[in-house]
């Protein structure tokens, strides 16, 4: 069994596998230079940066766990959950992953159509894919042609004009359930985490409700150690992570060095009393 060095975690990374800036070599070395010992390596709904990840874990002396960030439904909004430690041939991991492939393929389809009506381009949709080398281009590579074709300043203002929720250009996407979801990491043997909590917006009451049907669902941890939280979010996180038992995790979210607010491995402390999600690992 693999013996995992924690004493300097980040349990959540982005590569250009996603939406992330870095290749996945460059983006284990980059971990490597800050002092990471462990690195999750969790894409948006996709495992295929694991193998080249895992190459360059092994030259720099990282422990890397194979994750994914997958994006479900919740009543009628988008969570993500991380599944950590997956089993990568797992069948029923490989089907969910190529559902939400399908699923965020119709939907670059789609924002490519209402781009080219919205923005008064012509195959929008085929230079995005052509710009992300993948036929699942997500938003940020939409923005970046709309960048590179004049029509708006920069990755901000394409959100904000067209690609944001209740633009002309934004689209949702019919992800899985919550319980699917978590049920695929399950089955891989991994542990799911609800991501960043914080960051969608609820109310203490909603939060608690997601929190619930969090754990009901089979539901192991949620992410605590974040940069970036305030004072009142972080006592928020505090009581939840201890009134539904979960286990708690650290991860910067890491998508780009352009991120200058964040780096690799430099996250708060958990909590002494805290479960980490890799006790026992």
């Amino acid at each position: 069994m693999t013996v995992f060095n924690y004493q300097c975690p980040d349990l959540h990374s982005h590569s250009l596998a996603s939406d992330g800036a870095l290749s996945p070599s460059e983006l284990v070395k980059r971990a490597a230079d800050y002092g990471v010992t462990c690195l999750a390596l969790t894409d948006h709904d996709t495992l295929a940066g694991l193998p080249e990840a895992r190459a360059a874990a092994s030259q720099h002396g990282i422990d890397l766990v194979n994750g994914i960030e997958l994006s479900v439904r919740y009543e009628t909004r988008e969570i993500h959950v991380l599944g950590l430690w997956l089993d990568t041939d797992n069948g029923a991991l490989q089907a969910r992953v190529a559902a939400q492939r399908e699923a965020r393929v119709e939907r670059a389809r789609q924002i490519g159509r209402k781009l080219d009506r919205a923005a008064g381009l012509a195959n929008s949709y085929e230079r995005a894919c052509e710009l992300a080398d993948d036929v699942a281009p997500g938003r940020p590579w939409f923005a970046k042609m709309l960048e590179q074709a004049g029509r708006v300043r920069n990755h901000r203002h394409a959100f904000n004009r067209f690609l944001k929720q209740g633009q002309s250009a934004y689209v949702s996407t019919p992800w899985c359930s919550l319980e699917e979801g978590i049920a695929a990491i399950r089955e891989a043997g991994g542990i799911a985490v609800l991501a960043h909590p914080q960051a969608y917006g609820m109310t203490r009451k909603r939060l608690r409700q997601l929190m619930g049907a969090f754990k009901a669902a089979g539901g192991e941890g949620m992410e605590l150690a974040m940069p970036g939280l305030t004072p009142q979010q972080q006592t928020l996180l505090n009581e939840c992570w201890q009134h539904f038992d979960l286990a708690v995790s650290a991860g910067s979210d890491f998508h780009s060095p352009e991120q200058r607010w964040l780096a690799l491995g430099r996250l708060p402390p958990l909590p002494s009393q805290a479960r980490p999600v890799w006790a026992g690992r």
